[in-house]
């Protein structure tokens, strides 16, 4: 770690008191030509450690990511796919050659193992047609990348990769609001809010009921608020009830759109105090 130019300084200093020859050297004047010196080289030394400090942060980063087989490794290597390009296999490992131009619609992935099973399962997802938002693969381009795990992956590992449209969550709760404040303004608000939280949440992150009250809480006018039921569902499934956090299937979430399910349906707002 880089010592302080404060420290380079303080220990050239004792070096020189030690030297018997240097007494001469003995001016307590900061402008002293050899206190002139021994800062500049300081802040030389300084400089040079630093960027040492640096680039062993920059190696160390890398061969955290590069280690190959590890479920961050199949992660990175998920985002590295390119729609329609051939791998080649040389000394330099499994890649794509040198002027490929496939698109990389991976946007988003995931690998997490099963410690029971021993089974990888990779999660991927592309951008979708809105900004901001997320779709996923199409069943033409979920056999690509099969295949191009099936060339780059490690023999013995059983893996299943997925891309899957969003989960859906539906809240159910009460919001006590100020009276004085504009009711339909503050409904907007209350769920903008709650969509910015899953918005925002990392891929394949996790959903707690203790966020999304944190979330509603934050618009201004909201005094108290309770959660009802709040339950997510993947695809046409069955909803489950969230009892305080939630993985979603697909690595990402959404606002339930079905029929009496969206926040417009499902948040009750009510004056604080009645």
């Amino acid at each position: 770690m880089a010592r302080s130019i404060s420290d380079i300084f303080d220990s050239i200093q004792t070096a020189r008191e030690a030297k018997p020859e240097l007494s001469s050297l003995n001016s307590p004047s900061a402008v002293s030509i050899h206190r002139l010196w021994a800062y500049i080289t300081s802040v030389v030394l300084w400089a040079h450690e630093t960027l040492w400090d640096r680039h062993k942060a920059d190696v160390d980063a890398a061969l955290a990511r590069a280690k190959p087989g590890t479920a961050a490794w199949y992660a990175d290597q998920a985002l590295l796919f390119q729609a329609g390009d051939t791998l080649v296999a040389d000394d330099e490992g499994i890649h794509y050659a040198a002027g490929s131009t496939g698109a990389r619609i991976i946007t988003r992935a995931a690998a997490i193992e099963n410690e029971l099973t021993g089974k990888l399962f990779i999660k991927v997802a592309k951008d979708g047609a809105t900004a901001g938002t997320l779709a996923p693969l199409s069943n033409a381009e979920l056999v690509q990348v099969r295949g191009y795990f099936d060339r780059k992956g490690f023999a013995g590992v059983r893996k299943e990769i997925v891309s899957r449209a969003a989960d859906k969550l539906k809240v159910a709760a009460d919001v006590y609001y100020d009276p004085l404040i504009d009711v339909p303004g503050l409904q907007l608000l209350v769920q903008a809010a709650i969509r910015s939280y899953l918005a925002n949440l990392d891929f394949n992150g996790l959903v707690y009921l203790s966020k999304i009250e944190d979330a509603i809480q934050s618009v201004a006018g909201v005094k108290d608020v309770k959660l009802l039921t709040v339950s997510a569902r993947a695809g046409n499934g069955a909803p489950t009830i969230i009892p305080r956090v939630y993985e979603t299937q697909a690595g990402y979430i959404v606002e339930d759109n079905a029929s009496e399910s969206t926040l417009a349906d499902t948040l009750q707002f009510i004056p604080y105090g009645s």
